[in-house]
């Protein structure tokens, strides 16, 4: 009677260090893929953001800018009120980019309210600016802070709106005699904070705005 011997195999170290290597770069190439997706999701959550952010301080920028005014008081003690008015322009840094922190622009906003009938005539001053504060940019002066961030370059291009001889509106560029008025744009570019995936990411941002005082240019603007 013949007897038959099945021999084991056992696993070479040769075998058992390809395993490894193989299992290793498996799990390398699903973690570059779940980093890679985790930074995606990250990069777009703040786009997201931003714009969000961004929506609400244009709106909100843009209202006390078209309410600008020069300085508007009235006569007391008349029935039929006369105003008196003095130069109150839109004050703003030539160079934002570099400005350091503190306003970049200034200006002034009053508001009239005519009684008739008491000749209880009012005038409520505000005063509005655009501060830097490092990668932010607030809006100063509301019931609230207005803010936008990651902000990285800034720009203003101002040109005068003035008056023709036969009552037209012109506009100049930059600061002219006599402005009546002010074309204001404003250009701000936002990056991702240091250590997002997108590092070279930017994202422009453009308007512009009509207001009724004259420019002025100003290294520390503030009323």
């Amino acid at each position: 009677m013949r007897l038959k011997l099945h021999s084991k195999r056992a696993f070479t170290i040769i075998e058992i260090i390809v395993s490894i290597v193989i299992m290793a770069g498996f799990i390398t190439a699903v973690m570059y893929l779940y980093s890679r997706s985790s930074d995606s999701f990250k990069i777009t959550a703040w786009k997201q953001e931003r714009t969000a952010q961004a929506d609400v301080f244009w709106a909100y920028t843009r209202k006390a800018l078209e309410e600008a005014t020069n300085k508007l008081d009235f006569v007391p003690g008349m029935l039929n009120p006369t105003l008196t008015e003095e130069p109150r322009p839109l004050k703003f840094h030539p160079d934002p980019t570099v400005a350091p922190d503190g306003n970049i622009i200034a200006w002034h906003v009053s508001k009239t309210t005519i009684d008739m009938m008491t000749s209880n005539h009012t005038t409520v001053h505000s005063v509005f600016s655009l501060a830097k504060e490092k990668r932010r940019i607030i809006l100063v002066g509301g019931a609230k802070p207005i803010f936008l961030d990651d902000v990285v370059r800034i720009e203003f291009v101002v040109s005068s709106v003035t008056r023709t001889p036969n009552n037209a509106e012109e506009i100049v560029a930059g600061i002219a005699p006599g402005a009546v008025g002010t074309m204001l744009e404003i250009s701000l570019t936002l990056a991702p904070p240091a250590g997002y995936i997108a590092g070279d990411l930017r994202i422009p941002m453009n308007h512009k705005f009509r207001l009724n005082v004259a420019p002025f240019s100003d290294s520390a603007p503030t009323y």
